[in-house]
């Protein structure tokens, strides 16, 4: 057997640094351990003779650096301040240096005796998480060779053979489930709970298997040798393996959707036990009973979250119509409230308009990228108006996804869910008449949408009945009837509704 090298001075200097205190600031903790690493290892990764106590030290300070950039991420609103940004990206790529150092040292120990390595494969995957984790925080991409070391994990420890509820077979589809989940599409928060919520009772049921043979429209298959993440087969077939040179896999999410399906009604019943016993339902009251739920989401919240996780993982979604490349700039209104103030103003209030570069577009939605910085809450489920001219009328979206991949640019995808809208007040029955809130009348939009629709604050849908007012020249008011929700994300919830004929 071959002998443990000996760690250099400087290793030794950089494992007493680790065994001690992290410094208050974040930054200045990062700072010096770059500077450390790179006195230990030179411009070099962390190689071969780097000893296991020290590559495990610095996993566990990339995992504390990164809980600890967690919540200044999630505090943020995209895009990420530049310097935070930076320091988020730097520590991505000095993370995935040690894990592939863990990785490798994690296959060294399992060829040199039968389950050696175990601990370091734990650590090694934990980081790759880390490093998807914080990457997704920021809207951003993770570094390059990311996914391939995962790949290179699963493949070597045959994940795809190993038992449901084998701790590292849960952790690489974690990986997978939330990539085909769409996470430039969710909040930081939803984001955050979901690699919380996320094991072996949702993912064992996951199907994982070697060849391509699954084309279900909800199949996706995995080049194990490209630095990619899963492909949707309906999207794009999967080539054959003597075109890639590589092993594919295919990944099939459907029956965690239908496991999604029992949380659901689970949430549901706790929220309206609550409603009945005229108790507001927090999260303390959901993970009371059963540790089901980690904290962070509402009720609401997290009913809302499950549906578009199982709708994403019953069918992949495949875009209907072709974007056209264009450039042009409009303006644009962020924020229901700040939509809502631009249509009731009777003029245009200028601290409310920024301009923005539209990239594509296409019948149904645009994407549009900030030419001048961003003034509002920019995040996925959010509402937004733009139009080209001052003289159009105002078109109302919703935030699909957002990317970030350069610090202070941001880049979001729209779905045009009105060509015009009215600014009015809502209040349902049962509910005070002092809890009126703002909403936006939206017309008929064909085929989409036969019936006019209102797009309100997320948690206004009370009931069936409700009344609204419109102030115009004259103030309009009248008692319509909801026809149940069409949307509903963590800022605004989108319903169709019929004027009632009958007095409540």
């Amino acid at each position: 057997m071959e002998a443990p090298s000996t760690p250099s001075d400087a290793e030794q200097s950089l494992l007493r640094w680790l065994d001690s205190e992290p410094a208050d600031a974040v930054e200045d903790d990062l700072a010096a351990l770059r500077a450390r690493m790179h006195d230990a290892f030179g411009g070099t990764a962390a190689g071969p003779a780097t000893s296991d106590a020290l590559l495990c030290a610095l996993a566990e300070r990339m995992g504390d650096i990164g809980g600890r950039l967690r919540p200044l991420l999630l505090a943020r609103q995209l895009p990420v301040d530049v310097p935070l940004f930076e320091a988020n990206e730097q520590l991505c790529v000095l993370a995935l240096d040690v894990a592939t150092a863990v990785s490798a040292a994690a296959g060294r120990a399992g060829r040199a005796r039968p389950g050696g390595g175990a601990e370091l494969c734990e650590y090694a995957i934990g980081v790759v998480t880390e490093i998807f984790v914080l990457s997704a925080l920021a809207a951003a991409a993770p570094p390059a060779g990311t996914w391939r070391l995962a790949h290179d994990f699963a493949a070597h420890h045959e994940v795809a053979k190993a038992a449901a509820d084998d701790p590292l077979r849960c952790a690489y589809l974690r990986l997978l489930a939330v990539a085909v989940a769409q996470p430039e599409g969710l909040t930081g928060r939803e984001i955050a709970w979901l690699y919380d919520f996320l094991d072996a009772r949702v993912l064992g049921a996951a199907v994982l298997a070697r060849g391509t043979g699954d084309t279900s429209a909800s199949a996706w298959w995995i080049d194990l040798g490209a630095d990619l993440g899963p492909q949707s087969v309906a999207r794009r077939p999967a080539p054959s393996e003597s075109v890639l040179g590589g092993d594919l896999w295919s990944f099939n999410p459907r029956p965690m959707a239908q496991k999604l399906g029992e949380c659901i009604e689970w949430v549901t019943a706790r929220m309206t036990a609550a409603e009945l016993a005229g108790m507001q339902g927090e999260v303390e009251s959901l993970d009371a009973e059963e540790a089901l739920f980690p904290p962070g989401l509402s009720p609401l919240e997290t009913v809302a979250l499950l549906r578009r996780l199982r709708s994403h993982w019953m069918a992949a979604p495949v875009r209907g119509q072709p974007r056209r490349q264009h450039q042009y700039v409009v303006q644009v209104g962020i924020g229901l409230q700040s939509v809502w103030d631009l249509g009731s103003g009777g003029r245009d209030d200028p601290a409310l308009l920024q301009e923005w570069m539209v990239l594509n577009e296409s019948p149904g939605g645009l994407a549009i990228m900030s030419v001048a910085g961003v003034r509002g809450e920019i995040e996925a489920g959010g509402a937004l108006a733009l139009r080209r001219k001052p003289e159009q009328a105002w078109s109302v979206c919703i935030v699909r996804w957002v990317r970030s991949d350069c610090p202070g640019q941001v880049e979001v995808g729209l779905q045009i869910i009105g060509q015009s809208f009215h600014p009015v007040m809502v209040g349902f029955r049962g509910r005070a008449v002092q809890q009126l809130s703002p909403a936006l009348a939206l017309p008929i939009m064909e085929p989409l949408r036969r019936h006019p629709a209102m797009l309100a604050v997320a948690g206004t849908y009370a009931s069936r009945r409700f009344v609204f007012v419109r102030g115009t020249q004259t103030v309009y008011v009248a008692q319509a009837r909801a026809l149940g929700l069409d949307l509903q994300t963590p800022s605004v919830e989108l319903f169709q509704y019929e004027i009632d004929p009958y007095p409540i």
